[in-house]
């Protein structure tokens, strides 16, 4: 059971009800990305960024001991190696790759989804129009070996092997300086230069009161915090144990009355408000 939930402020209570109603797997949906079929509307006033759900989701459940039950997953606007390994400090399992792919094999966002007039034949029926097709599944294959490469690089910059090892640790994480910029991939350590305690990180005024601390918190750096590393992904599936619907299905007289296909079948159930189909 896999339950979508919009990255948006109280999404941490939601996330905690549905891991204890046995859902495998929590995708957080940010606010970026969107397929060409959505609406104008929904790509750009849907939700927050997915960071701030994420961050949400992680902390409550780890707090209430419900990280192990379930799978974390994250999409919204994903694109690179830097936003996976990102996404898995802040305590993501999983990542969902959507607008990216489609532009991978030849897409290029023309809204017409819906009305099979798909101007490089990705969605449409049309024979004329299924020609202009550029995509092949090496386009695809080849993006997401990059993405692989990147993580790899990045990984190795910070001195990890895999991102089980930086799963949950949003203590590496840190507000960025506005005098460096952004990379791609870090500087190794060894290379890295050293900040000066005194110096003062240059800010913005748009962005200078944005406080990003709660994101931050709740970080599992010890063994016994870390427990719940990778439990849910080799886990199975939950189970909810012997249901009505087995007890119907697997009656003797019922199971011959559907072989026969013939007549008609009547049974009397007590049924209560816990009997879910």
């Amino acid at each position: 059971v896999s339950v979508k939930l919009v990255a948006t402020a109280g999404i941490g209570t939601v996330a905690a009800g549905v891991t204890k109603a046995n859902a495998d797997v929590i995708q957080v949906s940010g606010s970026d990305g969107g397929t060409g079929a959505s609406p104008l509307s929904s790509i750009m006033h849907a939700g927050g960024p997915w960071e701030l759900g994420l961050a949400e989701v992680q902390q409550t459940l780890v707090t209430n001991n419900l990280r192990d039950r379930v799978v974390i997953r994250v999409d919204g606007g994903l694109r690179t190696g830097w936003d996976i390994v990102v996404g898995a400090m802040m305590g993501a399992d999983e990542f969902g790759f959507g607008t990216i792919v489609m532009i991978a094999e030849g897409c290029i966002m023309a809204r017409v989804c819906h009305v099979n007039r798909c101007p490089v034949g990705v969605a449409t029926q049309k024979a004329e129009l299924r020609k202009k097709f550029p995509g092949t599944p090496e386009h695809i294959e080849n993006f997401f070996l990059f993405v692989a490469e990147e993580v790899r690089v990045i990984l190795a910059a910070l001195g990890y092997k895999s991102l089980e090892e930086v799963c949950g640790r949003s203590d590496l994480l840190s507000r960025r300086r506005m005098d460096i910029a952004r990379k791609s991939v870090p500087a190794p350590p060894a290379a890295r230069p050293r900040a000066s305690s005194d110096v003062k990180i240059q800010e913005v005024t748009k962005t200078s009161g944005v406080v990003l601390d709660s994101m931050l918190e709740g970080a599992s750096v010890t063994p016994e915090q870390r427990a719940w590393v990778g439990v849910a992904l080799k886990a199975p599936a939950h189970s909810n144990g012997t249901v009505f619907d087995d007890l119907v299905v697997n009656d003797p007289e019922f199971r011959t009355f559907v072989q026969k296909n013939n007549g008609v079948f009547e049974q009397e159930h007590t049924i209560t408000n816990t009997d879910r189909a």
